[in-house]
């Protein structure tokens, strides 16, 4: 089955898919408040593609970036605002540009 058929993954799969344990998935969620699988009725984990692009993005950060954890965790968080800052600066630029053609 292609991967993006699926919409949840359990912990076994995801940690096959990127080449981990599944002790450091559970591991990762505590530490990185970004990777947060839903739980189902059961209480197990479910993660999506989202959830799987994060983890990807941990290993990089601890595998060819030599970074810690916190060092981690601290460059995704200024990733996220840097992302953030950059939505809201296009929305303040529309709303110039539209001020613009009405004057």
């Amino acid at each position: 089955m292609p991967a993006n058929t699926k919409l949840y993954y359990d912990t076994n799969e995801v940690a096959e898919i990127v080449g981990c344990e599944p002790s450091a998935l559970r591991f990762w969620e505590k530490k990185f408040p970004q990777l947060n699988p839903k739980r189902d009725a059961r209480n197990r984990r479910r993660y999506t593609e989202r959830d799987i692009e994060i983890i990807r993005k941990i290993m990089h950060q601890r595998d060819k970036q030599g970074r810690t954890i916190k060092g981690a965790r601290e460059q995704m968080r200024r990733k996220e605002e840097s992302q953030l800052l950059i939505q809201r600066l296009m929305r303040v630029r529309k709303f110039l540009v539209e001020l613009q053609e009405t004057l």
